[in-house]
């Protein structure tokens, strides 16, 4: 069948290479309070592809740029227990999948078209739909973007091809010292390329009330949390070590509804005496110092030039920490029990905001449980109760044709 190019995205994404190998691509689930219907899960796909057409297109490389094909195929929502692939000929080679399983729905998409952020809008905007049909229930006002007929070049903007325009030049966060840095090298797939992951959740409001008491918000809270956990399960280490908040920048370049990607990473060093202090109020204030000098605009100009400038930089990290916001869609938020969202790092930690409890989701590789437990201890410690959300366990690769 013919096929018509219909947009051109501009430069080829690093990511590109990944998606094409990896059996982990980006995925957001969701668990419901009813078994899915599957005629009503589809139309909303359908309205959400018109929302935002670019995801029921074809990418394809071509030289150093990513070009978007249009066909008459069809990507339907398939009934699986496992993710199936994007990119394959189940998906009608387009970049998302969308499967569902007795009460469960999961998105699956292409790194080198959505970050984390633009996979939540979309996916959003998905369950939104749904839940209109489903319970009749509609926003005035909703929380999400229902907007139909937009061009690509209003939602598909990567932060790579944003002009960054006049800024003042700000220095860059840096370590201390480097000397006696560590990471944990056991943070790694096990000897069979699996990952696993463990989830737990707390009320927003205990944990939000002992961040203030320390002075701190919900990022910084995170990664006072996470050093602690660091420290603790390696006692025998004393030297610094650095955290990467993954951030979205859609803001500050006045890009909200991008769902490209847009992430910024910012740098969070911490020490042993700060963070293992009987009293870390000291340490919560310079953390979330550090955060809000790099979420200053001029200076995520700064970062962004330099990574135009040198195209790719990683800095040297124990672990990612991202922290993802509230899912709402409304008042139909209430029928989401659970959300996962997963990809194939063995080093991060996410946070995010459902029905008054944050959930942290920990992919620490072959000591995730580890770091699970030992989190929960520290949570305790603060005052903040806590419960398991999901037990370890390994997250299920991609496959090429649906399980039922």
């Amino acid at each position: 069948m013919s096929k018509t190019e219909v947009f051109n995205g501009g430069l080829l994404s690093p990511f590109w290479w990944h998606d094409q190998e990896t059996p982990y691509h980006n995925k957001f689930m969701v668990r419901l309070d009813h078994r899915i219907d599957p005629s009503i899960l589809a139309r909303a796909w359908d309205r959400t592809r018109k929302v935002y057409p670019l995801i029921d297109w074809i990418p394809e490389r071509r030289e150093g740029e990513l070009v978007f094909y249009r066909d008459d195929n069809a990507n339907d929502p398939l009934e699986s227990k496992v993710p199936v692939t994007p990119g394959t000929v189940r998906t009608a080679f387009r970049p998302f999948s969308l499967t569902y399983f007795e009460d469960t729905v999961t998105m699956n998409a292409y790194h080198c078209i959505v970050d984390g952020g633009g996979i939540n809008m979309i996916f959003s905007t998905l369950l939104y739909f749904y839940f209109e049909e489903y319970t009749g229930q509609s926003e005035e006002d909703p929380p999400v973007i229902t907007r139909e007929g937009r061009r690509p070049e209003e939602y598909f903007i990567p932060l790579s091809s944003v002009d960054v325009g006049d800024f003042e030049q700000q220095p860059f966060v840096s370590y201390k010292r480097r000397k006696g840095m560590f990471i944990d090298l056991n943070m790694c797939p096990d000897e069979d390329g699996n990952i696993s992951i463990a989830r737990i959740k707390a009320p927003v409001d205990q944990f939000i009330q002992k961040s203030r008491e320390m002075g701190a918000n919900p990022s910084a809270m995170l990664a006072i949390l996470m050093g602690r956990t660091a420290y603790t399960l390696h006692p025998e280490k004393k030297g610094d070590l650095a955290f990467v908040l993954t951030m979205s920048a859609r803001k500050a370049f006045h890009i909200p509804e991008s769902i490209a990607n847009c992430s910024a990473n910012l740098l969070i060093p911490v020490n042993y005496d700060e963070i293992m202090n009987d009293d870390v109020k000291k340490a919560a204030e310079r953390i979330r110092s550090v955060i809000d000098y790099q979420r200053q605009v001029d200076y995520l100009k700064t970062l962004t030039k330099f990574y135009d400038t040198y195209d790719w930089i990683q800095a040297k990290r124990y672990a990612f920490l991202t922290y993802i916001g509230k899912l709402d869609i409304g008042k139909n938020t209430e029928h989401i029990l659970g959300f996962e969202m997963t990809d194939d790092a063995t080093d991060s930690i996410y946070m995010m905001e459902l029905n008054g409890e944050f959930v942290i989701s920990f992919q620490c590789g072959k000591v995730t449980e580890k770091y699970m437990k030992a989190a929960m201890r520290i949570l305790e410690e603060f005052g903040i109760p806590v419960e398991i959300e999901t037990a370890p366990r390994i997250i299920m690769k991609d496959v090429s044709e649906p399980v039922v």
